[in-house]
């Protein structure tokens, strides 16, 4: 809360990527409005990257009933934008109406209200959660089965933590949990870069699941018999989710390590390189490439997406929308 992240996305393989698109698979890119005082800049950049994920918008578009919150209802919101974003002659469209659902969803808590910025990352995350609560029979988040819940069939990483001690062979109790993104230290991540290539001659594309994974060990920790050992916290992957969203969490508003990020980011990631083990075959073998990054500079967000239709890079400014 106040860090800041890069939000980064990777979804499908090459197949995915090389599949030929109908004519009416994704409109031209739109912009969307942010003005003075609105600070919506964080829901544009959120909403720019759920449409341009093709697994998420074909999905969405599928869902057709639901449980509705009237004039706060994210749902509702979300499937008016498309519908503009897909339809409108207008090549800058207003994002109030999701803007207000989620003023009105999140009031108790106090987020995402109407003129405060708010977090580009976490707000992605909890429309994922509210699409949940409107279609799902299940409340909890964390353990939702529910086949046509497309956050949860799409996005979420299910997961458990866990010690074991390769001296003694005592193991902590697993900690099981659901995650719609792996946040990672980027003060971690630069360390753990330095320390990878200090053993190796160069980097490598491969390089870069094992990155994220040896960053996002934590610290050490006893070993549960209290043999004497120190170890780290293993996480186990045991579903095969179609994206992967990695959330980069910067220590304040003005670090230093920004260029050191850049050069440890890589464009493909295997889900087997990211966790300590992945019990899936599907997972296992599974190759993810990056499509879409949030971006966060001078207390503003923006995107830059894969855009699968014309394959071209876009940069998403709000209303600005560029070619790469």
């Amino acid at each position: 809360l106040g860090w800041r992240t890069w939000l980064r996305l990777v979804e499908g393989g090459v197949q995915e990527m090389l599949k030929p698109r109908t004519m009416t698979s994704i409109a031209p890119s739109k912009g969307l409005s942010n003005e003075p005082g609105q600070n919506s800049c964080f829901l544009n950049s959120a909403l720019q990257v759920l449409w341009h994920l093709d697994i998420f918008r074909r999905s969405f578009r599928q869902l057709t009933t639901h449980k509705c919150m009237k004039d706060s209802c994210i749902f509702c919101a979300l499937k008016s934008i498309f519908a503009q974003f897909q339809f409108s002659c207008e090549k800058v469209l207003p994002s109030d109406a999701l803007r207000s659902a989620l003023a009105k969803t999140f009031q108790d808590q106090q987020r995402f209200q109407l003129g405060v910025m708010d977090d580009a990352a976490e707000c992605f995350e909890n429309i994922l959660m509210r699409i949940h609560f409107h279609i799902a029979d299940e409340t909890k988040e964390d353990v939702c089965t529910s086949r046509h819940c497309v956050p949860h069939q799409k996005f979420a990483m299910t997961l458990f933590e866990q010690c074991v001690c390769s001296s003694c062979g005592a193991s902590s109790d697993p900690l099981p949990f659901i995650q719609m993104v792996h946040y990672i230290s980027t003060t971690s991540l630069c360390n753990q870069a330095v320390k990878m290539l200090e053993s190796r001659e160069k980097a490598t594309p491969a390089m870069f699941g094992e990155l994220l994974r040896n960053a996002s060990m934590g610290d050490l920790r006893s070993c549960p018999s209290q043999c004497g050992q120190q170890l780290r916290m293993a996480r186990v992957l045991l579903n095969s989710p179609e994206i992967i969203t990695i959330g980069l969490v910067w220590d304040s508003d003005h670090s230093e390590l920004a260029e050191d990020v850049i050069h440890t980011l890589g464009t493909c990631l295997r889900l087997g390189d990211l966790f300590y083990r992945v019990t899936e075959e599907k997972a296992r073998q599974s190759e993810l490439y990056l499509v879409g990054m949030v971006c966060y500079y001078g207390r503003h967000y923006s995107t830059f997406f894969f855009q699968t239709k014309i394959r071209r890079w876009m940069y998403f400014d709000d209303a600005d929308v560029k070619e790469v």
